[in-house]
């Protein structure tokens, strides 16, 4: 792997082996930790939906399960389909590998390392903050026996599980083994969502870089010194270079249409899944801080609006920099000496213009352009549904 490559991937690496879905991945182990880990997302949902057929039905109880039913949900599509789609995904990382190749000059590198460190610090702070979250989860659902500890009753404080599962066991017999399952989930669940969602930005972002080092190519282009030359060697030099440019601008645009082709689906339910998930959470929120007012549970329940609304916000974030990286590569050609050039290499140009005079988007699902006004329209569709559930309760 590239050195350069390796600072993509350094840390980010680990958490994907960690949880088996690192695409170079091929052992016995590797399978039975995809098996494993899968089995334990899919069956906290099952334990949950269980609830039903022995719980008196009711708009409340529908509501808190699926409360905490979409967020697995989503995690759950998103580590079957990086597990099912491994071939994809290590071909995007080959082909940046390949990107890299065809760098020339420090400054250049120098480009990829600036963007390659900044995906280092996010999956960093990332982490950090995902941590931050399990944490305190884990600390309101382990509240009692804390509480037993500092403060402790001539009553052990009872400890119950957050989420509402049925298992048809003995819940105070079996409480530790049910509580396991359910940290388990929200590990498992926790690192493949940031940890996958990092490898997409990862590619978002080398796109960003390769628009910023083409950028850079044509605006040293048509320099005054090569304009000086006889006209044959002249046109020869502003050829090759602007050939180069196109071709880096073609690759640029294969791989984002490979990678969103390859989750074009995924992205789809996913868009589905966490606007529902941040409706739902937001309604339950509501419902807590007006009727029941249950620390425990809106301290959770706001952990996990937090974290789906930073999630969406940073991958739209990174699709209205793509967009932006994009249109700079228009601006550097017009701002370029290109009416000094030749007639042949303003024809070239001409074709440069028109292909980046049209927004480079990221369309994922094919239904939704990730961008900042793409968040806002997410966020006002998961409003807008909250509106209409608490209307109808």
């Amino acid at each position: 792997m590239h050195a350069i490559e390796e600072r993509y991937y350094q840390i980010n690496r680990i958490f994907l082996k960690t949880l088996g879905i690192w695409p170079y991945q091929h052992s016995f182990l590797a399978l039975v930790q995809r098996v494993l880990f899968s089995t334990i997302l899919f069956t906290f949902i099952i334990v949950q939906l269980l609830a039903f057929f022995t719980m008196q039905f009711s708009t409340g109880l529908l509501i808190r399960i699926l409360t905490f039913v979409f967020p697995n949900l989503f995690v759950t599509v998103k580590y079957c389909s990086f597990a099912m789609k491994a071939d994809k995904v290590k071909r995007l990382i080959e082909q940046i590998g390949n990107d890299l190749d065809l760098l020339k000059g420090k400054f250049e590198f120098d480009i990829i390392k600036k963007y390659a460190d900044n995906i280092r610090i996010i999956t960093i702070l990332a982490m950090e903050f995902y941590k931050f979250g399990i944490s305190c989860y884990l600390t309101f659902q382990l509240l009692p026996l804390i509480l037993d500890v500092i403060v402790p009753l001539n009553v052990s404080r009872s400890l119950k599980l957050i989420a509402i599962t049925e298992y048809f066991l003995n819940r105070e017999k079996y409480v530790c083994v049910m509580l396991l399952h359910e940290m388990l989930t929200v590990y498992i669940g926790v690192i493949t969502a940031c940890s996958t969602g990092l490898i997409i930005m990862t590619y978002i972002l080398h796109a960003c870089a390769l628009f910023k080092i083409a950028s850079y190519r044509m605006k040293h282009a048509i320099q005054e010194d090569v304009l000086a030359m006889p006209n044959p060697l002249m046109e020869y030099f502003l050829y090759q270079r602007i050939v180069d440019i196109i071709f880096i601008h073609r690759r640029i645009l294969q791989f984002l249409t490979f990678s969103i082709s390859s989750f074009m689906v995924t992205f789809a339910f996913l868009i589905i899944i966490g606007v529902t998930s941040l409706s739902l959470n937001l309604f339950q929120l509501l419902q807590l801080m007006t009727v029941t007012y249950d620390i425990g549970e809106i301290s959770v329940i706001f952990i996990f609006i937090v974290f789906q609304v930073n999630y969406m916000f940073v991958l739209n974030y990174v699709g209205e920099e793509l967009q932006n990286h994009g249109m700079e590569l228009f601006q550097a050609t017009y701002d370029g000496l290109w009416y000094a050039a030749p007639l042949r290499t303003q024809k070239l140009l001409l074709f440069i213009m028109q292909k980046t005079t049209v927004k480079v988007t990221l369309i994922c699902g094919g239904i939704f352009v990730a961008s900042l006004e793409g968040f806002v329209t997410l966020v006002n569709a998961a409003v807008s549904y909250l509106t209409v559930m608490y209307s109808t309760r």
